[in-house]
């Protein structure tokens, strides 16, 4: 039987060419889509950079095809896109939201790009019931949660609430655990100027999370900035602004 299985518009990755021999690769979130760092990327292209926004396998389509991939799938796309990126560049950064940046933490050990910036990073998880995913995810494939439209979702986010925001994936969910574990298991192979970039009002990531990659990196090329508003995906929070200014000057400034 044919695959019937489309990306969203608004999932397809993007690729920007630069002016200044300077790439920047974007990654998205768990259950996340490239459309939601295309105003962070418009503006990094805006400042000359080559911009690279990759869609991770199983995201953005629907849930059968999301059920398919794993965490190994995730990371080999993005350093590929990250290979890609290289190619073309003189020096590559890399950022990411949640998983984004625990992806962003595991392609520094392996390339140590010229600097990272970590939005939101999973490094830490609120829900206590995330640490059980690795045992839950042989009982329950999913579950169901709830996910309420505000009326104002153009259709494609809408399918995006119905196939991915309205359930849990323990068996997904296992998958970020261990990028996790192994993320912080590397945190001392990390050389890059790091930026670290936290919401007091996330209910997913802690303040916590910054603590480990603080006490984990050995390096003291970091910064770190703790918003006060911004919701989980703080690239389209009340702060969102602050948000691209801080990713801009630490990209365009020397340490």
């Amino acid at each position: 039987m044919k695959d019937s299985t489309r990306v969203l518009k608004i999932a397809l990755p993007e690729i920007w060419e630069g002016t200044n021999r300077k790439g920047v690769l974007i990654i998205h979130g768990f259950t996340g889509y490239p459309g939601e760092m295309k105003e962070l990327g418009g503006i990094l292209h805006g400042h000359g950079y080559t911009v690279s926004i990759p869609r991770l396998p199983g995201h953005g389509t629907n849930q059968k095809n999301f059920l398919k991939t794993r965490g190994r799938d995730w990371y080999n796309h993005v350093a590929n896109a990250y290979l890609d990126l290289q190619t073309r560049c003189d020096s590559v950064s890399v950022m990411g939201l949640s998983l984004g940046g625990v992806l962003t933490l595991l392609l520094a050990e392996q390339f140590n790009p010229e600097k990272i910036a970590l939005l939101a990073p999973a490094m830490a998880v609120s829900d206590p019931l995330f640490q059980l995913t690795p045992l839950v995810q042989f009982l329950i494939p999913r579950m169901k949660k709830t996910w309420e439209t505000d009326g104002t979702e153009e259709e494609e986010k809408k399918v995006l609430g119905r196939e991915y925001w309205s359930f849990h994936f323990p068996r997904q969910l296992a998958q970020v655990h261990k990028l996790i574990r192994r993320a912080r298991k590397n945190l001392g192979r990390v050389d890059c100027p790091t930026l670290i970039l936290l919401s007091e009002a996330d209910s997913t990531v802690p303040l916590k999370a910054g603590e480990i990659i603080e006490k984990g990196i050995p390096h003291n090329k970091m910064r770190q900035v703790i918003l006060k508003t911004s919701p989980h995906v703080i690239v389209s929070g009340d702060e969102k602004e602050q948000v691209f200014q801080e990713i801009v000057q630490w990209l365009n400034n020397p340490l």
